[in-house]
């Protein structure tokens, strides 16, 4: 890198703009899509798509709501007129959506692309002209005189063939001219160039369909505001401004092509042409997936079906070859998932206030508002599910999150500092993440917890042998240090009264139950238990466990077995317990 990089780059040229107006507007609805990824994306990929694949992203490309899709440049090689024609004799294309074809200023070319396309209902024929300084220089060693003649010269060819066409095939023509490096033009140039091919088009009769002026950031060398500056000089200055169409085609060479294309819907441009996840040359296209998100975001309908975002992206992956990135927005692997103890926490909570909102709005039926820290939107919108990932980073909320999603249980606060931190002490230790399953199991190794009709007793104190319940009486029967005890005849109402005691006696503990909580899971009634020692009523210890049954009764009784496990297991009661 050089020192002095002033030696080498120029700064953009600011607009002198005193009545700016765009930064206190809002979007309220979504513009125009226009999907370039079988044009631009697809001559930005080491290998070009085939002609059953354009064709099956194209039908995915009308599935999501697509109205406008840029599908060619005919004359660019047999593979791309030999597509335009397959879609047309395959009636691929429905009645309302428009295909978008490109052609550069030569006559020859244009009659190509118009040849392609008949027997289509709409198309649009996007000319371009390039307008910065720069290319017309280096590229095309042309002055602003000879641009604007070349512009006017093949719009006329365009309008009378396709006049021509429309007679002949019944097709409606719209014309879209790009504006090649826009960004780098002179503004009051652009405005001439419209004007005159404007007039060139309507010389040969009124047009039902406005021109579309295509302003196109092709390299984007400039911060997104002085984007959106030139994009409201378009809007306020162009002759007859309600007779065209403004539109923007946004790169993402300065990594801003997002916020550069909103700031210039602000600024007035109704219609983006863009790629599903931002592909396209060098840097890519604007993402037009990400764009539309952030409407929905806002509470704006994005126009666009982006549910099952997932399968969206498998799909444009496998015909692309370039995988999304996974903290792509909204549609990387990583987005929905917290890594740190603080982001899971406020997650989970988040959850909670939901949860609590939706029970409050049942009888309204009415949606709540999503309030949850750290994610934007809810990701069962898109198809996706959040997912807290344990390692020595998280905290409490993580491993409690796994056990909520997996096994359905709300734990108590002890139980979740208890897992998080012996989790966490392992992760640390061994530098590495902990699993869903790895969670789930620890969690059961930590409080013995069991959902089995019959425990294992080859690692267990104690272990249910037998349970039977005939008119709310139950029967059971219990291993303790591999000795037979048995209750019988007991009311299934009273179990702790009756087991707990038993235990008691057996073991020659004093423990009483502080606490019991029960929740319904789908796998059945769950029972946490917190255990004291009787003697001791504050600052005493206290241990948790748990269990699962089908039925209430069990499940207590599962989760008393599960406790005094857990305390004999920590071999913290003192020694004349």
């Amino acid at each position: 890198m050089l020192k002095h990089p002033a030696e080498k780059y120029q700064p953009y040229h600011p607009l002198n703009v005193s009545d700016r107006r765009w930064p206190s507007r809002r979007i309220h609805q979504h513009p125009v899509w226009v999907s370039t990824d079988l044009r631009d994306g697809n001559q930005a990929i080491s290998k070009p798509m085939s002609i059953p694949q354009k064709l099956a992203l194209f039908q995915l490309l009308v599935d999501r709501g697509f109205k406008q899709i840029e599908i060619a440049f005919p004359s660019a090689s047999d593979t791309e007129y030999g597509f335009v024609q397959a879609l047309i004799a395959g009636n691929h294309i429905p009645d309302d959506v428009w295909i978008q074809v490109m052609s550069p200023l030569k006559k020859e070319n244009i009659v190509r692309t118009l040849e392609a396309t008949r027997g289509a209902k709409h198309v649009m024929l996007q000319l371009y002209s390039a307008t910065s300084h720069l290319f017309r220089r280096i590229i095309y060693q042309s002055n602003n005189d000879d641009t604007i003649s070349l512009a006017v010269e093949h719009t006329h060819i365009a309008r009378l063939l396709t006049l021509q066409y429309s007679t002949i095939y019944g097709t409606e023509y719209q014309l879209v001219y790009g504006l090649e490096g826009f960004s780098q033009s002179e503004l009051t140039f652009v405005i001439d160039l419209c004007s005159a091919v404007k007039n060139a088009w309507e010389s040969h009769g009124i047009d039902s369909h406005p021109i579309v002026f295509n302003l196109a950031a092709t390299v984007e060398c400039a911060p997104a505001n002085h984007f959106a500056d030139q994009v409201e000089y378009m809007h306020g200055n162009l002759p007859k401004r309600n007779e065209s169409i403004l539109s923007v085609h946004v790169h993402n060479d300065r990594g801003t092509a997002v916020a550069a294309t909103e700031l210039a819907l602000l600024a007035g441009a109704e219609r983006v042409e863009g790629c599903l996840f931002g592909n396209g040359e060098r840097t890519g296209n604007v993402d037009l997936v990400t764009l539309a998100l952030n409407l929905y975001s806002q509470g704006i309908p994005p126009g666009l079906n982006l549910s099952n975002l997932d399968e969206l992206v498998q799909f444009m992956t496998k015909c692309n070859g370039i995988p999304v990135h996974p903290r792509h927005p909204y549609a990387g692997e990583l987005v929905y998932t917290a890594f740190s103890g603080g982001h899971q926490d406020g997650i989970r909570k988040g959850f909670d206030f939901m949860e609590k909102q939706r029970m409050e709005n049942k009888s309204s039926h009415e949606i709540a508002l999503w309030k949850v820290p750290y994610l934007p939107v809810d990701p069962s919108d898109l198809g996706r599910a959040y997912e807290a990932r344990v390692n020595s980073q998280s905290g409490k909320a993580g491993p409690h999150h796994i056990i909520q999603q997996y096994m359905e249980l709300y734990l108590p606060r002890p139980m979740q500092i208890k897992l998080s931190h012996i989790v966490q002490m392992i992760c640390d230790s061994e530098a590495r993440e902990f699993s869903t399953a790895e969670v789930c199991l620890k969690f059961a190794q930590i409080f013995h917890f069991n959902e089995q009709a019959e425990a294992p007793s080859t690692t267990e104190n104690l272990y249910l042998q037998s349970w039977a319940v005939q008119h709310a009486i139950v029967n059971l029967s219990i291993i303790v240090n591999g000795t037979l005890l048995q209750i019988h005849s007991c009311p299934e109402n009273q179990i702790t009264g009756h087991l707990l005691p038993k235990l008691n006696e057996k073991l020659g503990l004093r423990l009483e139950l502080l606490e019991e909580q029960q929740q319904a899971t789908s796998k059945g009634i769950a029972s946490l238990i917190k255990l004291g020692q009787s003697q001791f009523r504050s600052g005493a210890q206290e241990w948790w466990g748990g269990g699962r049954a089908q039925h209430q009764a069990e499940a207590t009784a599962r989760a008393i077995i599960s406790t005094i496990n857990c305390i004999l297991g920590d071999s913290m009661l003192d020694n004349d317990q």
